[in-house]
């Protein structure tokens, strides 16, 4: 597993040693998720916040009919976790699900809080890359949202293109609050107008 993506990402907010790192690094666990597994659901209190090294997955609710709708999708070099339902030991409301095979470094929340009392640089770095991430995901959740379904999908096109071939159609219309068959209107009209554009050149 290339745990030099997370160190990368550290010493991208804090100056850290090798050795200060590696210290860190210790209280980590890997775990590799299959497609379609669960890393934790509704109703529980989620053991880890995990570092995802390689894959994707959809953190999702689920209503009171059952249908769900996701909230945010996660890929490589991105932290993610119920840091709060940790802390409190309440069960969070969210479900986090891999949509493809996942590696992904998962230290428990006692861990990073006992860390955390110990370790100047890894509190500095904890609040600077969560300021940054919900910085980041409420913005880009604004602009998906009060844009009109087309407006929506091309933003999306733009802020996450790696995640378009890789994410289930149904999974990205669920997102930005569309049918999948409006979705897949959209993406023709777009994919047409590319066409046009570059016969034209």
């Amino acid at each position: 597993m290339n745990t030099d993506l997370l160190y990368r990402h550290v010493c991208a907010y804090e100056t850290v040693s090798r050795d200060e790192f590696e210290n860190f690094l210790n209280l980590f666990k890997p775990v590799h998720l299959k497609k379609g597994e669960h890393l934790y659901l509704a109703g529980r209190v989620p053991k880890y916040a995990s570092f995802i090294i390689s894959g994707c997955l959809r953190q999702y609710t689920l209503d009171e009919q059952g249908a769900e709708q996701i909230v945010q999708f996660y890929d490589q070099a991105s932290w993610v976790g119920e840091v709060d339902s940790m802390i409190t030991k309440k069960p969070t409301n969210m479900n986090l699900q891999a949509l493809e095979d996942c590696e992904l470094l998962c230290i428990t929340g006692d861990d990073m809080c006992h860390a955390m009392e110990k370790t100047a640089w890894l509190q500095h770095y904890t609040i600077q890359n969560n300021y940054a991430d919900q910085a980041k995901i409420l913005d880009e959740t604004n602009r998906l949202k009060r844009s009109s379904p087309e407006a929506s999908y091309l933003e999306f096109l733009s802020l996450r293109p790696s995640l378009v071939l890789r994410i289930p159609q149904q999974y990205i219309a669920n997102f930005l609050g569309i049918r999948k068959e409006t979705l897949s209107r959209i993406r023709n009209r777009v994919a047409r107008r590319q066409f046009v554009d570059r016969s034209q050149l």
